[in-house]
């Protein structure tokens, strides 16, 4: 079992900034948790302390069922791999992935062993003779890898390690340590702010902004039932469009009016949810993929039609992405079908599908 638990983990510096704040994860054995946020959110503070390398104010964190607040790193069985990669640049590739092995008094033999094997999962058993500066940042990447991987660690700990490579390479790495955990068989904690990473890799992902935990669950569920207006808009590229606007009933049909004259009466299976909230003030929320070109309406979406006039366009080959304005000047971002021809300044009669609609109460940011 590779469990791992953070349980009321605050940590705050001498100077009074709290980087952590009550952070309550329960990671079961073989997940793969990505921490995602933008910088300052807490993220690497939780990890390093899950590592040991920094102290915890208060509260606690269990590996395997053990309070590990004050057991060394070294003897922690976690294994983390870097944003630097931090590799000794006058060992070779092999006594790098051998090294803590060596500080441990494994056998010469026995370390060959682990070592040829990580090498051979990774893809790179003929670069083992080779000096890191001879390597470019992919194979680092994997060296670095294989230097966690020959200590078969109860918990793989990763700090923003694709973040040095180019974004093709990025997109390889993600579809590579995905397979390496499924082969591995453990428990991995990863830290990025880059939300692609998050939504391709996590089993779950832990959304953080400001120390604090703001959601965590499944990939999917995070993004279609966003928690609040920061992890709606946080996760989504482009991110969630949002419009200020009061619910308000006209000719006994509770509607959602914004500043910019949107209009959008509320579906008859979402009345008991909003019914409370009549009259204050709300934020409506809509993904743009949840915009339609009027041409190409897919079947079975609830549309309602709004009048908008196109700002900037851009052809992305797979999606045409367009920036649009309304009359009042309020503008919102649609990703329409690729097969739309859309120019700047051309006026549209958008369809907003009601079935994929975020309502948020204004005051607490928390979704209705």
């Amino acid at each position: 079992m590779s469990s791992v638990v953070f349980e009321k983990v605050t940590k705050q510096y001498e100077n009074g900034y709290v980087a952590v704040k009550d952070l309550n994860i329960e990671l079961e054995d073989k997940e793969f948790l990505v921490l995602v946020g933008p910088s300052g959110c807490g993220k690497t503070t939780s990890l390093r302390m899950l590592a040991g390398l920094e102290e915890i104010s208060s509260g606690s964190i269990y590996i395997d069922g053990q309070r590990v607040n004050n057991v060394t790193p070294k003897d922690r069985d976690i294994a983390m791999v870097f944003q630097s990669y931090a590799l000794y640049p006058h060992m070779s590739v092999a006594d790098n992935m051998g090294f803590s092995l060596d500080l441990k008094g494994v056998p010469k033999k026995e370390i060959r062993k682990k070592v040829g094997a990580a090498a051979k999962q990774l893809g790179i058993e003929q670069l083992l003779d080779r000096k890191p500066k001879q390597l470019s940042g992919g194979q680092r990447q994997r060296v670095a890898l294989g230097r966690a991987i020959v200590r078969s660690p109860a918990v793989f700990l990763m700090d923003e390690p694709l973040s040095n490579l180019d974004a093709k390479l990025r997109v390889q790495a993600r579809a590579e340590l995905s397979e390496l955990h499924k082969k591995v068989g453990t428990t991995f904690v990863y830290v990025t702010h880059d939300q692609a990473e998050a939504m391709t890799m996590g089993t779950r992902i832990a959304v953080m902004n400001s120390g604090i935990l703001q959601q965590i669950d499944t990939p999917q569920n995070v993004y279609e039932h966003p928690s609040n207006i920061f992890v709606a808009g946080f996760l989504g590229s482009p991110s969630m469009n949002f419009f200020d606007a009061r619910l308000l009933k006209k000719d006994g049909t509770l509607m959602i009016k914004t500043d910019g004259g949107i209009a959008v009466p509320i579906p008859t299976e979402r009345l008991s949810r909003y019914q409370e909230f009549q009259g204050r003030p709300v934020v409506f929320g809509i993904r743009p993929e949840g915009i339609y070109h009027p041409q190409y309406v897919p079947p079975g979406i609830d549309p309602v039609s709004i009048t908008a006039t196109a700002k900037t366009v851009e052809l992305m080959g797979y999606e045409v992405i367009v920036y649009f304005t309304l009359a009042d000047g309020t503008e919102f971002i649609a990703r329409l079908d690729p097969r739309a021809k859309v120019t700047p300044g051309e006026q549209l009669n958008l369809q907003f599908d009601l079935t994929r609609f975020h309502l948020f109460d204004k005051e607490s940011e928390q979704v209705i």
